[in-house]
């Protein structure tokens, strides 16, 4: 649907009057729910759903380059009329307001929710997404996310607050995944590597003990598939999806992958199929393979300022405690036995 909204608001000619505002009703929608896609005298697009004369105005929310309005306006030749009007200012977050557009017209189309009420729940949904100005994650970036995204659901589902909120969601943190009994440190490697893959550790901290409770290591290799169904864009719509009955996890979780660079207008340039070729579970325990500030005794040599090294999961057999969500030595991830 994306690609026909742009193709409609590129097919529009801009008004020569900075008041007017010429529009293309969106198809697809029942008779009695009329929207359009507009552009006003100063190119901005705009998408305008018509509502009761008796609607109560939306109010303005603090939303950079978005302008909210209700108010009674003409489209092209069309009689005046009252609508809800939503105005991209700033054309460099047309992909975002394209992908506003779409969401808000799924939901015109499926359900029996009020307009007004519909725009709301729509822009609240967008609202992390919105405000969020990203580049773009790189190939890297996105297949680390990937990961988590892929443990949170799979291994820590079903996905509510509580589970959400163990998610750091940043680079700054030392641990991906961290409460006070436990913390997860997770680690993804494309790679068809026999014996297991092996994963670059940035750090000394990265493998060090938290605070306070266990840390374990979760390995998840992937590789690249043409036939796979896995992608990240495919995994934030089924984690969306999981979620469209708790308003309130929902904006969580939106809220920290827009912190981490993600946003879902660009859901096309995460489309990188990946096959799941194994998943595993470490309990990161005496002995196991890694390098901490405490492994040199009298601190780093002088000139050195942190270490960068690889863990090679095949010589981490001996603390591995789960090879799949639903064994044992998982249970601590859901339920009771991790609150």
């Amino acid at each position: 649907m994306r690609h026909v909204l742009e193709a409609i608001w590129s097919s529009l000619v801009m008004p020569a009057s900075r008041a007017a505002i010429a529009g293309k009703r969106a198809t697809d929608l029942p008779a009695d729910r009329p929207v359009y896609l507009a552009l006003d005298g100063m190119g901005r697009r705009h998408l305008m759903v018509l509502v009761p004369d008796d609607t109560q105005p939306l109010t303005q929310r603090e939303t950079r380059g978005l302008q909210i309005s209700t108010e009674r306006l003409q489209v092209g030749t069309n009689p005046e009329a009252l609508y809800i009007d939503l105005a991209c200012l700033d054309a460099a977050q047309n992909p975002t307001f394209c992908a506003v557009a779409e969401d808000l017209l799924i939901v015109l189309g499926h359900s029996s929710t009020a307009a007004r009420e519909a725009v709301i729940r729509t822009l609240v949904r967008w609202r992390a997404f919105w405000s969020s100005r990203t580049a773009g994650l790189s190939k890297e970036e996105a297949l680390g996310l990937f990961g988590e995204l892929w443990f949170l659901r799979r291994w820590m589902g079903p996905v509510t607050v509580r589970e959400a909120s163990r998610w750091l969601a940043t680079p700054h943190a030392r641990h991906d995944f961290q409460w006070p009994e436990a913390s997860v440190e997770v680690k993804t490697a494309a790679t068809t590597a026999v014996g297991g893959p092996v994963h670059r550790i940035s750090g000394l901290d990265q493998l060090d003990d938290p605070v306070s409770g266990q840390l374990y290591l979760f390995s998840l290799q992937v590789t690249d598939d043409a036939l796979a169904g896995n992608t990240l864009a495919g995994l934030v719509r089924s984690l969306a999806d999981d979620l469209r009955d708790s308003e309130e996890t929902l904006l969580l979780v939106n809220d920290k992958l827009a912190g981490y660079g993600y946003n879902p207008a660009e859901a096309e340039a995460y489309e990188r199929r990946l096959r799941v070729i194994s998943e595993r579970l470490y309990i990161v325990g005496q002995g196991f393979p890694r390098l901490t500030r405490r492994t040199f005794g009298s601190g780093l040599p002088e000139g050195i300022g942190d270490i960068t090294y690889t863990l090679a999961i095949s010589a981490c057999a001996r603390w591995l405690v789960a090879g799949a969500p639903t064994d044992p030595g998982a249970a601590f991830l859901r339920g009771a036995a991790g609150a």
